[in-house]
């Protein structure tokens, strides 16, 4: 994982989604700190983290330990065309149809969409 990544953490997905706004074409990525369940703590869940993620143009990779409440998910703008999952291809779909998509998400994700 990139430890020159800044650490950050948003209370929801809708906070992610205001960043991404602002940075996704500037930031050279993230370690966004997903708190556990059990930690009592208010953050988004890895689900919304990939769908603001897929909307942006921005993919997840490496997982680690943060602390005792939490992890790290190294998240970075995507680098490459062609390489969706068919999960993530799905979530595009229905990410579209709820017209969250943005033009970045869209040309990152290329024709394959």
């Amino acid at each position: 994982m990139h430890s020159d990544l800044p650490i950050m953490t948003f209370a929801s997905a809708a906070d992610l989604r205001e960043w991404l706004a602002k940075h996704h074409a500037t930031s050279k990525g993230i370690r966004a700190r997903i708190f556990k369940v059990s930690s009592g703590r208010q953050s988004m869940s890895f689900l919304e983290l990939l769908d603001e993620g897929l909307c942006f143009g921005w993919s997840e990779s490496k997982r680690v330990k943060g602390d005792d409440e939490s992890y790290l998910q190294q998240f970075t703008p995507r680098r490459t065309k062609g390489t969706t999952s068919k999960r993530n291809q799905a979530r595009v779909k229905q990410l579209i149809k709820e017209k969250r998509m943005t033009a970045a998400g869209l040309r990152a994700l290329g024709p394959e969409i």
